[in-house]
């Protein structure tokens, strides 16, 4: 390395130091010179560093070379950070993170040792300071707020290029002449901050057009106090010329008891309003006078603006000054006009009275702009917004959606017929927010303009009641189908069971089993579906008992993804309550929800399950949670379940169809699942709600009455079968049933004594009992069309035989014996169509010796 190198590089870092450390430790100091300062200070240990990689320093090059680069791009960061606050641009709030980048630069740089990539690294940071610098200079000269700033930016911006220009060039040849070049680019920001004001300005040609044209004399003073601007109204008004003006003191244009030549500076700083953000929002009145050049003395109400930098110095001022000739006159017009104002507005009374307190929704809206002069409150509750957002906002922008008719052929028929009597029409309020309204409009002629009168009835309830008895309906409809179909399908599913059952046991060759086994699933899952068609049906009334809630929330949930790769996460209150529900239908809102969740995320992802208790005793209704139907809860306590999923959502236009039967979106569903869960759910006397949002997910939340009570003592019995236990009564209108019935009960090793009615059974039993041979047990259809039911047949049983054990059984469960069965004095019920297995379980669990 050359003396004359290290002479040079010296000399520039000096020299650099030197303007860097005054502005560091100058009396006025700001964040602009804190910044210059350390940009020359970050230039400097950047050429220091680049010096002794040149000289072959001991120390290990990878740090001395990170070192010079990590100074390099930390400079430039800087320089942009200064750029940013001498051009008063907008810093955003992210900017302070870009000083970790220079370290992330600087050991990536020095780390690759390749020669194309720190060219391209070079050039890279070379075109981002080149540009920032070029915008943010232009958008200083943009938003200049004079002639004389406009021009110290451009000069800026020449000599920024100039002296870009010469850095790049000189790099390509010597160092050293890229070090006097940032050396003298240095000097000129010092001098530019220092010793020009560059960032000091005051009127902008724009604001001079403006204020040429505003009523009031409005004049522009310097930080001293001197006119430099007088609006075209002071001169018509004072018939002063230009030069008379301009560089005197506002003492020789406003007349002021303190006002004067050696106390203007103090009257300024007296009178003047200085914007700070609080307090009052505009400038004190002060009365004055205007000196014109007749010698009049114009009367004027005088207002004093002090204008303020970029650093909050007082660059100079405006002055307001209102001619009070004009407004006295207008008082004494106003004055008038009061008079008249009053009978006008004993009539307008009346008027704003039915206006205002008219609970139908009404809006006043510009035939001309078709914008909302005014509206009611009852108008602002439909809308959900104050009264000032909703005025000046136009018909189309109100979210408003006619039926049938488009807002041009509303508008056309308003102007040819001038009224439109009542349609429907639905207000968005937002993406998940709509409300279904009435609408009708008239025109009339308000303050001698034409305007339309819009009448809008809040119909969203009534709507939502409709819509649920329509649901209702369907569901009945269809129940009273389902209910008659269901019950004949289950007897007939009730001998092919139990035929099954007897086959499978005769049949002891497991490869001639199988055929037998595919049919008995065939049966279950026909079992199921009858199922389904019972839960619409009347005959899908729940057998209540107390149930615990966790166990049939686990269980339901993890068999219904048992088949996929979602995953169940509960989240079930400690204490939580039972509820009187049915198990079997509870379990299967719970199968179909999780299962509709599941295939919503296709059947990958996480079902939140969530049950906590939920006391709404003594609140009002507007605090008690309603469902979809519209239904409110009654007070009491209940149990809240929420099923939720991260699928796609439900949209608003389907969202009220997806419990009605057999809609579906689904390839192959039937629309049955929700309609089922639906059905359940009122049949117990709770309600169900669904929140969903479009890409992020549906949740079904549930209210079931809890059982706050203790729970039914279950008596589980034992396991097995009495030996003791062989003579059996059976009750069935059906012969096939009694064939398939008798031959599992004869395979269970009892005795059968066969009744087709009520009353065959009831005389079988007398004469058993005459007889000494006493039933072990009676299994009573209840449904016998034409005959004794089987509810009627235990009474007289137990009238008898108070002691008898008796089993009720039917595929069918429309009559309100089958959720009180025990009052009725039966063990258990066993719903047909039922398996060997089923019947023997339920048989061991609850006979007794």
């Amino acid at each position: 390395m050359s003396t004359w190198y290290t002479l040079n590089a010296c000399l520039s870092v000096l020299m650099i130091l030197v303007f860097a450390f005054l502005n560091l430790f100058a009396k006025k100091r700001k964040r602009l010179h804190v910044r210059l300062g350390f940009l020359g200070i970050f230039i400097s240990f950047g050429i220091i560093t680049n010096m002794l990689i040149s000289t072959g320093v001991v120390a290990p090059l990878f740090l001395i070379r990170a070192s010079m680069y990590f100074w390099g791009w930390f400079a430039a960061l800087v320089y942009l950070s200064f750029l940013i606050d001498i051009t008063s641009a907008r810093r955003s709030k992210y900017f302070y993170f870009s000083y970790a980048i220079p370290f992330a630069l600087a050991i990536l740089t020095a780390g690759i040792d390749v020669f194309w990539f720190h060219i391209v690294l070079l050039a890279g940071g070379t075109v981002t300071v080149g540009f920032f610098s070029i915008y943010f200079t232009l958008a200083w000269i943009r938003a200049a707020t004079d002639n004389r700033a406009r021009r110290d930016g451009e000069w800026m911006l020449m000599v920024f290029i100039a002296f870009g220009l010469g850095t790049i060039v000189s790099y390509t040849h010597q160092m050293t002449e890229v070090f006097w070049l940032l050396s003298i680019w240095y000097l000129v920001l010092h001098i530019a901050v220092h010793h020009l004001g560059i960032t000091e300005h005051l009127s902008s040609p724009e604001n001079i057009a403006i204020i040429d044209n505003v009523f009031d004399i409005v004049v522009i003073l310097d930080h001293a106090g001197k006119i430099v601007r007088l609006n075209s109204r002071g001169f018509t008004l004072t018939g002063c010329s230009a030069s008379r003006m301009y560089g005197n003191g506002l003492e020789l244009l406003v007349s002021h008891p303190e006002l004067s030549a050696g106390t203007r500076t103090d009257w300024l700083a007296r009178y003047s309003w200085f914007d700070t953000g609080v307090g009052q929002s505009r400038s004190p009145s002060i009365d004055a006078w205007v000196m014109c050049d007749s010698g009049e003395e114009i009367p004027v109400d005088l207002r004093v603006l002090a204008l303020a930098d970029s650093s909050r110095r007082v660059s100079g001022y405006v002055v307001s000054a209102t001619d009070m000739r004009i407004t006295r006159q207008l008082m004494k017009e106003i004055s008038d006009r009061e008079y008249a104002a009053r009978d006008l507005a004993l009539s307008e009374s009346k008027f704003s009275r039915l206006f205002y307190y008219n609970p139908v929704g009404i809006l006043i809206v510009r035939v001309d702009t078709l914008e909302v002069a005014e509206s009611n409150p009852a108008a602002e509750e439909i809308f959900e917004v104050e009264s000032k957002t909703l005025k000046l906002k136009k018909l189309s922008g109100l979210g408003l959606e006619l039926k049938n008719m488009t807002l041009e052929e509303f508008i056309k028929k308003m102007e040819e017929e001038g009224s439109v009597p009542e349609l429907d029409a639905t207000i968005h309020l937002d993406m998940q927010h709509v409300k279904v309204c009435r609408l009708s409009a008239v025109s009339i002629e308000l303050n001698r303009a034409l305007n339309i009168i819009v009448s809008i009835s809040d119909v969203t309830r009534q709507e939502q009641l409709r819509e649920a008895l329509d649901r209702k309906q369907k569901v009945e409809t269809i129940g009273i189908l389902a209910g008659g179909i269901a019950h004949d399908f289950n007897n007939i599913l009730a001998v092919i069971l139990g035929h099954i059952g007897l086959a499978k046991l005769r049949i002891k060759d497991p490869h001639s089993r199988v055929p037998i086994e595919k049919a008995e699933a065939a049966c279950l899952r026909a079992r199921e579906m009858t199922g389904n068609l019972l839960s619409f049906s009347r005959g899908g009334k729940p057998v209540l008992g107390v149930c615990t809630i966790k166990p049939i929330l686990v269980d339901f949930a993890m068999q219904a993804v048992s088949q996929s790769s979602t995953a169940c996460l509960f989240d079930i209150s400690r204490d939580v309550w039972a509820v009187r529900a049915d198990q079997t239908q509870l379990g299967q809102v719970v199968s179909n929800l999780v299962g509709n969740a599941s295939q919503a995320m296709d059947k990958a992802g996480i079902v939140e399950i969530r049950a906590r208790n939920r006391d709404f005793s003594g609140m009002g209704v507007h605090r008690r949670p309603a469902g979809i139907s519209g239904k409110v809860l009654p007070p009491g306590r209940y149990v809240e379940i929420c099923i939720k999923d991260y699928g796609p959502g439900i949209p608003d236009k389907i969202r009220k169809q997806i419990f009605d039967p057999f809609f579906t979106t689904k390839q192959k569903g039937s629309g049955l699942g929700l309609s089922i869960v639906y059905s359940v759910i009122e049949n117990h006397e709770g309600i169900i709600d669904i929140e969903s949002s479009i890409g992020e997910g549906t949740s079904f939340i549930l209210y079931l009455p809890a059982a706050v009570d203790a729970l039914e003592s279950e008596n589980s019995g034992e396991s097995g079968l009495k030996t003791a236990s062989r003579r059996v009564l059976l009750m069935d209108d059906d012969q096939a049933v009694r064939e398939a019935a008798s031959g599992l009960l004869e395979t269970l090793g009892f005795s059968v004594v066969e009744a087709d009615d009520g009353y065959a059974a009831v005389v079988r039993y007398r004469d058993a009992l005459v007889n000494g041979h006493v039933f072990d047990f009676c299994l009573l259809d209840q449904i016998v069309p034409n005959g004794m039911s089987g509810s009627e047949c235990a009474k007289e049983i137990l009238t008898l035989d108070p002691e008898a054990v008796l089993f009720l059984c039917s595929g069918y469960s429309d009559d309100p014996i089958f959720s009180e069965y025990r009052e009725a004095g039966f063990r258990a019920l066993i719903k047909k169509p039922y398996t060997l297995e089923e019947l023997k379980s339920t048989l061991g669990n609850h006979l007794v010796s």
